[in-house]
């Protein structure tokens, strides 16, 4: 089947690309600003969060700390994560998740399944942004699901408490927009099952607390190979001085020739470059996409989209090769 004919199943577009032109650049600075582009191309595992409040990109650090990597993705990749919800709030100190979710049969929250404890791996500090595991008072070696984001510098703190609190990623590019309004919920405490204090909440619909008050929490391992994926188009893209970002295309056109229109709204700025991420060409308007992922296995190669109206930012399918 030929891309162009996939694109005939009219699915939605799900994409990443920055543009040329000065217009949308200004527009794009109304809502983002970029920040210093990072130097050379980083091989990432990088995880999408969405939240009630927004969604956001997390880098991995598996590098440093390659065990609670392997561990936060086994959760988020099993599905663990989602419709959890952020369970602690500490203004200007963290925002906690990942250890329950609100069970609308029971009327209360219930904890999550959770898998064995893992070796702690200080070895970056506790700064604004970053993320790290929660775990046990008195036991380094105690954490298993729950993770915080740090909202200030707190490495004064949590760098010397408990062995060290284990940084394995960072919110990027304008993203903690998204976890700072988390930051700034009111709070309650929920007693049942279990008692919680600081449990951030986004209103209170009635006398009781509903699952509509908590902030719901899903993720999504990502990657930087281009995919269809649920009808949806995702794609990392470099583009140059406008920035990086995952942004999202819908198909306004599949014939005669296929047409994606930019959704400037879903656009997740991360501001770093990645290894193998999609191009974007501002003084030819080319976005170039090295691989195209369908059903999980490389379908194309060298997609080449034409940037054919900047007003509404659509771009025209050129080219592209069959995967061997």
């Amino acid at each position: 089947m030929s891309f162009r004919s996939f694109l005939h199943l009219r699915y939605p577009s799900r994409f990443v690309k920055a543009l040329t032109n000065c217009s949308l650049r200004k527009k794009l600075a109304v809502v983002v600003v970029i920040s210093t582009l990072a130097q050379g191309a980083l091989a990432s595992e990088i995880v999408r969060v969405d939240t009630d409040t927004g969604s956001f990109v997390l880098e991995m650090y598996a590098d440093i700390a390659p065990v609670t990597v392997a561990n936060f993705l086994s959760y988020v990749n099993s599905g663990a994560y989602e419709n959890t919800i952020i369970h602690r709030k500490v203004t200007n100190f963290v925002v906690q998740g990942g250890g329950f979710f609100y069970n609308p049969e029971l009327g209360d929250i219930s904890e999550i399944n959770v898998g064995p404890a893992i070796v702690n791996e200080f070895n970056r500090s506790n700064t604004r942004g970053t993320i790290a595991m929660a775990k046990v008072s008195g036991d380094p070696n105690s954490a298993t699901s729950q993770w915080f984001i740090n909202l200030g510098d707190n490495s004064a703190n949590l760098d010397s408490q408990n062995g060290g609190f284990t940084v394995f990623g960072k919110v990027l590019g304008t993203g903690m927009s998204a976890v700072d309004a988390v930051g700034a919920l009111q709070t309650v405490n929920v007693t049942g099952a279990m008692s919680f204090s600081d449990v951030p909440i986004l209103s209170l619909s009635g006398n009781t607390i509903a699952d509509a008050d908590f902030v719901n929490v899903s993720m999504t391992a990502l990657s930087t190979s281009s995919k269809f994926d649920s009808g949806k188009l995702s794609v990392a893209l470099n583009a140059g001085a406008i920035g990086q970002a995952w942004v999202d295309f819908a198909l306004t056109q599949s014939a005669p020739e296929a047409i994606i229109t930019l959704i400037p709204s879903n656009t997740l700025f991360i501001d770093k470059v990645l290894e193998d991420m999609a191009t974007f060409d501002a003084l030819t308007g080319t976005l170039s996409i090295p691989e195209l992922e369908l059903n999980g296995e490389v379908a194309y190669t060298n997609v080449v989209f034409k940037l054919t109206d900047s007003k509404t930012y659509s771009f025209t399918l050129q080219s592209f090769d069959e995967a061997p």
